[in-house]
């Protein structure tokens, strides 16, 4: 967190000088964004190897967030070159000639790729939101930070409670697969009391397959809300990963439960979706993506569990990236 507010602060610096040079002194402006896309996209070029290097350094977990890794790499390499050329100003290599000519250069290359002013505007806008949606991810990151603290602090009601041991003793399917889901919400309600609280308000009961579910290992029925789990559940667990896995497929199937709405019509619902699809967007909330390609094909409510999923797995030392099912199959 504090990594990424200090990355945060280095950028709005950054680009509050950037952007004020652009107002006072354009010539200046162009000689500074033109170091910020060198560095940017050497970054790109360089972005796995460096990350390799700094794998050495930085302990980045299971979880990395990949912007918040890029935009490390990003101020390395940027201050790095920042230092060079305050050298080179200092020992006079770098004159007021010199750097003349770099703009004048620069400016030549700038007009053979874009070939009006209005064009280098409409491309600057799009090179500027880029970077706004970098900051505002690792913003997010910062947010979630402050948010996830509260889990602690978290307190379930007696009615919560009582519900919970209602939609246990009234599970459908194996004596096994209703121990194993026993386990798994007590886990819950000690280890993160709002997914436990968000599970048991939103599902009506739960029931285990008879016939295997797969490639789907678990699913959200509306607007009866149940969730559908498949019977490999069913088997008995013998590891504290297996109630995590089990508890990540009630997390992201309780997510659509929640989000759904029985009675808003479809105006109602249409903007429900929408509003989902802007909080929950791959772009600003890249770092609990899985698999991106994955998050390309789905839409806003998806996108959420998909987020909530991997929140929940980002409290403990696991893999969410592993084919997990692997594990149940094999036991």
């Amino acid at each position: 967190m504090i990594g990424d507010l200090i990355l945060i602060f280095i950028f709005a610096i950054i680009w509050w000088k950037i952007l004020k040079l652009k107002k006072e002194n354009f010539r200046e402006f162009i000689f500074e964004l033109s170091i910020y896309i060198s560095v940017f996209v050497i970054t790109i070029i360089l972005y796995k190897f460096s990350s390799f290097l700094l794998s050495f350094v930085f302990d980045f977990g299971l979880f990395p967030s990949i912007v918040g890794v890029f935009a490390l790499n990003f101020m390395i390499i940027y201050l790095s070159i920042r230092f060079f050329i305050y050298y080179l100003s200092k020992k006079n290599k770098l004159t007021l000639e010199k750097r003349e000519k770099i703009i004048r250069s620069e400016i030549k290359l700038i007009e053979f790729i874009l070939h009006s002013f209005e064009d280098f505007q409409k491309a600057f806008v799009i090179f500027f939101t880029i970077n706004l949606i970098i900051i505002f991810t690792l913003l997010n990151s910062v947010v979630d930070v402050f948010t996830h603290q509260k889990i602690l602090n978290y307190e379930n009601s007696q009615k919560i409670d009582i519900r919970a041991e209602k939609l246990i003793s009234n599970t459908k399917g194996s004596a096994q697969g209703r121990d194993n889901l026993s386990e798994t919400i007590h886990f819950l309600r000690i280890v993160d009391p709002r997914a436990y609280e968000k599970i048991v308000e939103n599902t009506n009961s739960f029931v285990f397959s008879s016939r295997s579910m797969m490639p789907v290992l678990a699913m959200a029925h509306m607007p009866d809300d149940y969730i559908e789990i498949d019977p490999i559940f069913a088997k008995p667990f013998n590891s504290l990963e297996d109630k995590i896995y089990f508890a990540s497929l009630l997390v992201h199937e309780s997510e659509h439960l929640k989000n759904f709405r029985h009675d808003g019509g479809l105006i109602g619902n249409a903007l429900n979706y929408a509003l989902l699809a802007v909080k929950c967007n791959p772009l600003t909330n890249y770092q609990y993506f899985s698999d991106i390609r994955r998050s390309m094909f789905m839409f806003g409510d998806e996108w959420c569990a998909q987020v909530s999923e991997v929140k929940f797995y980002r409290q403990f030392n696991i893999n969410y990236k592993e084919d997990w099912i692997k594990h149940f199959e094999d036991n």
